[in-house]
């Protein structure tokens, strides 16, 4: 069985030498993930991050640097009491909202970068056009960070910051949802819209990270159980 395991978690994989490029951590370091793959029964073990920019999972297999090619294959990843799965060919966190243990949101990752200039050898701070980004690691909706670059055959500091660009998946009635910012919401659910942008400007929400989206979406769903729209 082990060996099996192996052979199709090779088959999944391309060998992957991380270089100078743009990646973006989820997890601080290299955690011990499970990967449990379709029509298997015991997952493959093995130590991996997962990136926030390019939606890619990597792993160590004998110290050698390991990329998952073919997501599509996998059913679940669990990093610590973290749970991953895919929805529409996206990789999703299933979050529990603890305030409402009916309703997880599944979200996808997604982080963009914000170029807010480099610093120089004599410490100014300037704008430029970043063309390599470092690997760094995320640790929420939004962080700031810097990274190398090269430019003119010198070496200048980055400064940059990453803003959360996540997909969210909900299920209302049984059916599917995806939304991306509260317009999506609205649209979909024209019955509960009025509530829902009342709720939204009271408490200053947005859909721009995870905890927020939680608040929001959590709401929606608590309005359309309820099938008349509330405060």
């Amino acid at each position: 069985m082990k060996r099996f395991l192996t052979l199709l978690l090779a088959a999944c994989l391309a060998s992957f030498a991380l270089q100078a490029q743009n990646v973006f951590y989820l997890f601080p370091d290299y955690a011990e993930g499970e990967i449990l793959f379709q029509g298997m029964s015991r997952p493959a073990k093995v130590k991996m991050n997962i990136d926030a920019i390019g939606q890619r999972v990597f792993y160590y297999q004998d110290d050698k640097l390991m990329e998952l090619t073919n997501l599509d294959m996998v059913r679940t990843i669990k990093v610590g009491q973290r749970m991953f799965l895919m929805k529409d060919g996206l990789l999703c966190e299933a979050l529990q909202d603890q305030a409402r243990n009916d309703f997880t949101l599944f979200v996808n990752w997604k982080f963009r970068k914000v170029n807010v200039g480099s610093k120089g050898a004599m410490g100014a701070t300037t704008q430029n056009k970043v063309d390599v980004l470092w690997t760094n690691t995320v640790t929420g909706d939004e962080v700031v960070g810097e990274g190398r670059y090269a430019e003119m055959g010198e070496y200048a500091m980055e400064l940059w910051k990453m803003k959360g660009d996540n997909t969210y998946f909900f299920i209302v009635d049984g059916k599917q949802y995806k939304a991306k910012r509260l317009k999506d919401l609205y649209k979909q659910f024209p019955a509960a819209a009025k509530d829902l942008k009342a709720y939204v400007r009271t408490e200053n929400l947005t859909l721009a990270t995870a905890d927020d989206a939680k608040k929001v979406i959590g709401k929606l769903v608590e309005m359309m159980k309820a099938k008349t729209p509330t405060d």
